[in-house]
């Protein structure tokens, strides 16, 4: 350890995180995506996706487009997908103890529009689960229009043309592939919580990273992601777990029984999240390392000129990269109105490969 962070301390030039690339054009995304070594984050606009997006239209009141039309929702129901339907919920208790219990989706709807809530009350968030079955009308995946084939689920395929003809077939699949890559979308999630008018009431995704690409639209409010490529991950999760700051999980990164404890979380958030430091209330709260060892972690970061960090606001997206580790929170709004707790922070996301 101490030779790791000796090498450390002669960093001379420390790098600001760098932004999330624009990229250009809806139409050529996938061509970029074709090619591995381009498969970097990347960031959409919101002239992207939200125009192929229903639910940026219906989900929303016109005059305040972070608040839900409870009564557009309310009127998706039916015997066959109605609104009873059951989500699994974090819940933040105010200790920062965290557990996830089982909610009637209407119920949860009600705690996301509910003008006042005690300040006591526990923080719940939809995090990480696939959208009520009668909401995917208002989400279709946005693949074709960023220059994607959507394969089947289940395709059979018999052939009975001679060799020559299947070999002309398969060129010209071959072909049809570089112009318009096919994918399948491995999983989908939607993320629901309500606007936080305080540090405490932020949602948050600790450092992670999925085995799939994944485009992250954001549908309300704002949240922050900051990015870390495979190696540079690796082995700053592989050196707090071997110092014992990571029991939770594996040295992979896979988190036991789906849930970190509040301190491994508090670890996460301090040495991801080393650029807030110092800052003041609601701007990111005050983020100190809390040894040498976490010192260790952020002075790598610094050094490495390789983290990548955007604030996603509503009707952006962004593409994270398969092995890219990742860390989300929401984002303190600016407008009074919202800093009274109204509206909501809503996210969607699809995992491809």
């Amino acid at each position: 350890m101490r030779r790791f962070v000796r090498h450390l301390s002669t960093t001379i030039h420390p790098h600001e995180p760098l932004p999330f690339p624009l990229h250009p054009s809806p139409q050529t995304f996938s061509k970029t995506w074709s090619n591995p070594s381009l498969r970097t984050p990347t960031k959409f606009p919101s002239t992207f996706l939200p125009p192929l997006i229903p639910a940026f239209k219906s989900w929303f009141l016109p005059n305040s487009p972070n608040e839900l039309n409870i009564p557009y929702l309310n009127s998706l129901s039916s015997p066959s997908s109605s609104l009873q339907t059951t989500v699994p919920v974090e819940i933040t208790l105010p200790s920062g103890d965290v557990e996830v219990s089982s909610f009637e989706f209407d119920d949860f709807l009600s705690y996301l529009s509910s003008p006042d809530l005690d300040p006591e009350i526990p923080k719940l968030y939809l995090t990480q689960h696939p959208p009520p079955l009668h909401l995917l009308h208002d989400l279709p995946p946005p693949f074709p229009h960023l220059g994607f084939k959507t394969r089947p689920p289940f395709r059979k395929t018999t052939t009975t043309a001679p060799p020559k003809a299947q070999e002309v077939e398969k060129e010209r699949k071959e072909e049809e592939e570089k112009e318009n890559p096919e994918i399948d979308i491995y999983s989908t999630s939607l993320w629901l919580s309500r606007i936080p008018h305080s540090i405490q009431t932020q949602t948050h995704t600790p450092l992670h990273r999925d085995p799939t690409d994944n485009i992250f639209l954001q549908l309300a409010s704002s949240k922050i992601i900051t990015t870390i490529p495979p190696l540079l991950g690796d082995k700053i999760f592989s050196h707090l777990h071997r110092h014992s700051k990571l029991s939770s999980t594996d040295p992979r990164g896979r988190i036991r029984d789906g849930l970190l404890e509040w301190k491994e979380s508090s670890v996460l958030d301090r040495v991801v999240w080393y650029d807030e430091n110092g800052k003041k209330d609601g701007e990111g709260g005050e983020l100190e390392a809390e040894d040498e060892i976490e010192r260790g972690v952020i002075n790598l970061l610094k050094s490495s000129g390789e983290v990548y960090k955007t604030v996603v606001r509503k009707g952006e997206a962004v593409y994270i990269p398969a092995g890219w580790w990742h860390s989300v929170k929401s984002v303190l709004p600016d407008h009074t109105e919202e800093l009274e707790g109204k509206g909501v922070v809503a996210s969607m996301n699809w995992w491809f490969r």
